[in-house]
């Protein structure tokens, strides 16, 4: 089996897809292949051909439509254009562009910057799209097989809005003897009736706030570090593969109600505002992303955790390890 991956160029499992990466790419963080990890998994192959994205893209781009935007104040951060056959076009200005095709089995990459922190773009974006595309569903969401027998092993995920606190929680309850499986985008597929939960890149990134606050042990414990895009980015160990569904997490900061509590009914539109693709539109997409919220409600293992004011990452992992048990 070693000498078939090594063949076919399969280097890296992450999202619930097997990677086959170009030589010239490094991308940081991607866990490397394991038999027993690629079992059913769809091939995506990750090159790196700004002649050939080109040329795709000159042929259709008259006919190209805007799937997404995001900016950063005043600057644009990230486009998605559409346009058949040649697939989404991401477009982070000053860092690369990527094609990737439209059912998400190759990405042509095209960077605008020397050193691989261009890279960024292919885990943090190509990579949850072409995952997608491929038949999987993206959370925004960080994760982590809980310890200790919690949730019965299984995946505990935490999503939110922006600044709730997803990696750093992670990372806490990592140091506690969790076992990451993504951090910020976590790839979810329903086999057999069960629902599974793919891990991602063995990286996991904190705010300056959140770094600061933790001691050089602390550090440490997370593994190697470094400084990426104004983000303390550390190599957690991690192994590819997935991990039953445990349970969904809400995080809202709020001074009122309990640290932890299930959610006996579930509000649809919280589950349908994790997604963390809005790029692939179509019907099938779509039917496939409420199927995933109804699967989630129907567990029975939605919880919201409240941050109280003063409750820092570390506190609020103590809390769920104390409460987990019991619920």
């Amino acid at each position: 089996m070693a000498a078939t991956l090594a063949r076919a160029g399969i280097r890296s499992v992450a999202l619930g897809l097997a990677l086959e990466l170009d030589p010239a790419i490094d991308v940081p963080g991607l866990p490397p292949a394991e038999a027993a990890a690629l079992a059913g998994l769809p091939l995506t192959r990750v090159r790196l051909d700004a002649g050939e994205l080109r040329r795709r893209w000159r042929a259709v781009e008259h006919g190209a439509e805007r799937a997404r935007e995001l900016r950063d104040g005043d600057e644009v951060a990230l486009t998605v254009d559409l346009a058949d056959p040649a697939g989404y076009l991401l477009h982070a200005p000053g860092f690369a562009r990527i094609l990737v095709a439209p059912d998400g089995g190759e990405l042509l990459c095209e960077p605008e910057r020397e050193g691989s922190e261009w890279t960024t773009l292919v885990f943090a974006q190509a990579l949850p799209l072409a995952a997608t595309l491929r038949g999987l569903e993206v959370l925004h969401a960080s994760a982590v097989a809980a310890p200790g027998g919690a949730l019965g092993g299984g995946a505990a995920l935490f999503t939110g809005p922006q600044g709730a606190g997803k990696s750093s929680l992670a990372a806490a309850l990592v140091r506690r003897g969790a076992r990451l499986l993504a951090d910020d985008t976590v790839a979810m597929q329903s086999r057999g009736g069960d629902l599974l939960a793919h891990s991602g890149a063995a990286l996991l990134q904190l705010s300056a706030g959140e770094h600061e606050r933790l001691r050089c042990s602390e550090h440490a414990e997370l593994g190697p570090g470094a400084n990426v895009l104004g983000k303390h980015r550390f190599a957690v160990d991690l192994r590819a593969g997935t991990a039953p569904f445990g349970g969904l997490f809400l995080l809202e900061r709020s001074p009122d109600g309990p640290a932890l509590e299930r959610i006996e009914q579930v509000d649809p539109f919280a589950l349908l505002a994790t997604t963390f693709n809005l790029s692939v539109r179509t019907p099938e997409r779509l039917t496939r992303h409420l199927d995933l919220v109804a699967a989630l409600a129907a567990t029975r293992r939605v919880f919201r955790v409240r941050i109280h004011p003063g409750t820092d990452a570390t506190q609020l992992a103590d809390i769920l390890l104390e409460r987990l048990p019991e619920l």
